[in-house]
């Protein structure tokens, strides 16, 4: 399981850009720039902590590039905590297609995240109409 994690964590991830020359320093001491996606999970991998999320919306058009999903696989640190609605879960109660929002920050050994909030699953009570059938005569 932990081979196709690493295998699916690298198909997802972009390659890391080369380091230009003489500045790679100065790149190394800047804090990397924290993304958020929102979407719904594919799988929860326990052991490593891994969560593979498929983007809810498809991403603004990059001219010459089609829109696209992203699916990002994100390792979730135990220290980070993991919120659904107001109260903290463990990450085992997390499944497939539950709807979150992550905020996380890219790095050489993949996406870590920093927030990770999961959508309350209550149903909504729907309003009372008309449609319903009556109990009163009508025979």
């Amino acid at each position: 399981m932990a081979s196709l994690a690493l295998l699916l964590l690298l198909l997802v991830e972009p390659p890391a850009p080369a380091p230009d020359s003489g500045s790679a320093a100065s790149k190394a001491s800047a804090p990397a720039e924290s993304r958020t996606i929102v979407g719904e999970i594919v799988w929860v991998d326990l052991p490593s902590r891994l969560v593979l999320i498929r983007e809810s919306v498809k991403t603004t058009r990059v001219k010459g590039q089609p829109p696209a999903r992203q699916t990002v696989a994100m390792s979730v640190a135990p220290d980070v905590s993991v919120t659904r609605g107001k109260k903290v879960v463990a990450l085992d109660e997390l499944k497939a297609k539950d709807h979150v929002t992550a905020r996380y920050v890219a790095t050489e050994t993949g996406a870590k995240a920093l927030s990770f909030r999961v959508a309350e699953a209550t149903p909504t009570p729907r309003p009372a109409s008309g449609d319903a059938p009556s109990t009163a005569g009508g025979n």
